[in-house]
């Protein structure tokens, strides 16, 4: 009986199973995802283009003055953390059977920002680290603490532990794992291409983009421009986050079986 249990269990371990959850997510909770993911990643985008627009970039970078491009990128960067630990709380809630409220996931978001930024960083560290002695080693280290992320956010298992985790989750499963990440990716990739598009048709000919061999202002896009790249950016980020969150719980049935009851203990 347990060995056909387990079998069950790898079985279910599937691109639609990943993708399935990661989009029920968003449908059952679109506040709590794309609200958050818009909130926290594509509006300061949009407000920057706003009241900053082209030309004064422009002028800023010609001035020399990179930090003040530094601090934005900070503060990006830290809103995307904030965003990830909601999302992953999300799906959490989710996977317990109940809607994600809003106030929650962000809250978790707020306090899992230093672990979640902890772990971020050692993961590219050491990915980068074995990319330098061969792409392969870098890509299987990747794909080892590919659920990491979400580890740190919904179990707690200090920033080692969440390496550690993850190692144990896609472990007999790893290639399913790369290929279920390297699909997402070109999923994500596509879109954001399609946000490229977007971008060219309204800065206009791609005269603008000449001058020669000096820099030229590029018209700003429409506002309309401007919030359809924003929605789909949000769409993109908050599904692709949401991917590795699914492939997490997954993950976690496969390897433990569905335990609601543990995880309903945790955000108790």
């Amino acid at each position: 009986m347990a060995s056909q249990s387990v079998g069950r269990s790898r079985r279910a371990l599937s691109v639609g199973g990943v993708f399935g959850r990661s989009f029920g997510i968003i449908k059952d909770n679109p506040i709590a995802t794309l609200g958050v993911a818009f909130i926290l990643m594509a509006l300061p985008q949009l407000v920057l283009s706003q009241f900053a627009g082209r030309n004064w970039m422009l002028e800023k970078l010609q001035g020399g003055a990179y930090a003040l491009f530094g601090v934005y990128g900070i503060i990006v960067g830290v809103l995307w953390l904030v965003a990830s630990g909601a999302l992953v709380q999300a799906a959490v809630a989710h996977d317990q059977g109940r809607r994600a409220d809003l106030a929650e996931t962000l809250q978790v978001g707020v306090r899992r920002f230093l672990p979640l930024f902890a772990v971020y960083l050692l993961f590219l560290l050491g990915v980068w680290a074995a990319s330098i002695l061969l792409l392969v080693p870098g890509i299987m280290l990747a794909v080892m603490w590919s659920v990491s992320l979400p580890v740190i956010v919904a179990e707690r298992p200090g920033v080692f532990g969440a390496f550690g985790r993850s190692r144990h989750l896609t472990k007999g499963a790893r290639w399913h794992v790369f290929g279920i990440l390297l699909l997402a990716l070109v999923f994500y990739m596509l879109a954001s291409a399609m946000v490229g598009v977007v971008s060219v048709a309204g800065y206009g000919s791609f005269g603008a983009m000449t001058g020669g061999g000096q820099l030229r202002a590029m018209p700003a896009p429409s506002l309309f421009l401007q919030l359809l790249q924003s929605v789909v950016t949000t769409v993109s980020l908050t599904w692709f986050t949401l991917v590795g969150a699914s492939l997490f719980i997954e993950l976690r049935h496969w390897k433990d079986g569905p335990d609601v009851d543990r995880l309903t203990e945790i955000f108790a």
